[in-house]
């Protein structure tokens, strides 16, 4: 969004994380370390990708409770959302059915729908994906995949717990259908207490069923385009396969310079820092929608991540109160663009990310947000005029 990039404008839109806490100390030591042996860096990568890094993120994995295979279940990818494709272009194809919990990631419904596999919807709420729903929804449609981010959801910033977890993957192996795991952000808890990915919950046949995918995006730099995936021996030989055809692998020099960073403990020592900014600008956007909008806005408070997922409680809509939010120089992404289903959208919904303010400008974004509500409830003169 253009108006997002205006000076003076405060952005609550993208889902970048914040520039000024990447570790450019850490990762400046490590990429010299790396070019100390540089020649080696230089070839071809193995389409699996590096085994340093595998062995690296096999222990990361391992650290929060999911425990695989660096040679047969673990493979690097071009971020997960290359994992994401991959997994939907190896295991579907037109005719096939796939769920995605909703509202959801743009980029995730577009991998499973460039297959030319059916997409179907299933509500997400504080809580989750609605279990209940999916049982129902499956037995009907025999989906191959059901996609969910599992902590600290894009958009709606929830977490399944670790009961629903346990329960989704009673209904994986019942109607026989892959839960794929997408964990961005499971790292960014800065509340409550951690949950297992799901696939680590996983025992006996359960482990055939299902996938996890993760990046160091959001907890390191998203331009290392550094992701990996968890699968099934078979499920990962088709997906190495795929990337093949896709990039024939991914940077071998980049993925030396983040073995290399996760080896030197850089990793255990940044993580910590970016979470702590995190929950101060939290509490900071919780603390201005309850001074500034209260009772004109609902919205629960999640307990890591980078988003809220926020409600208009009157008769203005999200995307009319657009324009006079840029206007008034704060800037949101309506709810409606995370709706797969445009008919199921909520129209009232919206998602602010508290990632890239500091608690200022957080502070500042709500007063801004208030007094542009204000002019649209008062039906003033807009100058933005945004396409439909």
């Amino acid at each position: 969004m253009p108006y997002a990039m205006r000076p003076g404008t405060i952005s609550l839109a993208g889902g970048y994380p914040a520039q000024e806490l990447f570790d450019v100390d850490g990762l400046t030591i490590a990429s010299t370390q790396v070019l100390a042996r540089l020649g080696a860096c230089l070839q071809y990568s193995n389409i699996d990708g590096q085994a340093s890094l595998r062995n690296e993120l096999a222990r990361l994995s391992a650290a929060r409770g999911l425990h695989c295979n660096p040679d047969t279940e673990l493979a690097v990818t071009g971020g997960s959302q290359q994992a994401m494709a991959l997994l939907s272009r190896v295991m579907l194809q037109p005719g096939d059915h796939a769920i995605i919990e909703s509202p959801a990631f743009p980029n995730s419904v577009q991998a499973l729908r460039y297959t030319g596999a059916t997409v179907h919807t299933v509500p997400s709420g504080p809580d989750g994906v609605d279990i209940d729903a999916l049982d129902e929804l499956a037995a009907r449609i025999k989906p191959k995949i059901v996609c969910v981010v599992a902590s600290f959801s894009n958009p709606c910033g929830a977490t399944i717990s670790r009961q629903r977890r346990l329960r989704l993957l009673e209904l994986a192996v019942k109607h026989r259908f892959l839960i794929v795991e997408d964990d961005p952000y499971s790292e960014l808890r800065f509340a409550g207490e951690a949950v297992p990915p799901i696939m680590a919950l996983a025992e006996g046949e359960a482990r055939n069923w299902a996938v996890y995918l993760a990046s160091m995006s959001k907890t390191m730099a998203p331009a290392l385009r550094i992701g990996w995936l968890v699968a099934p021996p078979e499920i990962r030989r088709r997906c190495v396969g795929a990337k093949a055809a896709d990039d024939m692998a991914s940077s071998a020099w980049i993925q030396e310079v983040v073995a290399q960073y996760l080896a030197n403990g850089r990793y255990e020592e940044h993580v910590p820092r970016i979470r702590a900014a995190y929950g101060l600008r939290c509490d900071a956007m919780a603390e201005g929608l309850t001074r500034e909008l209260d009772g004109r806005i609902t919205f629960s408070k999640p307990e890591g991540g980078m988003f809220f997922w926020a409600r208009l409680t009157g008769e203005v809509d999200a995307t009319r109160l657009l324009p006079y939010a840029i206007e008034h120089e704060v800037v949101y992404v309506p709810g409606k663009a995370f709706y797969a289903d445009a008919a199921k959208a909520d129209l009232h919904a919206m998602r602010m990310s508290f990632a890239t303010m500091n608690e200022s400008q957080i502070a500042q974004g709500m007063q801004r947000l208030s007094r542009a509500l204000d002019a649209c409830e008062a039906n003033q003169p807009v100058s933005i005029s945004l396409a439909a």
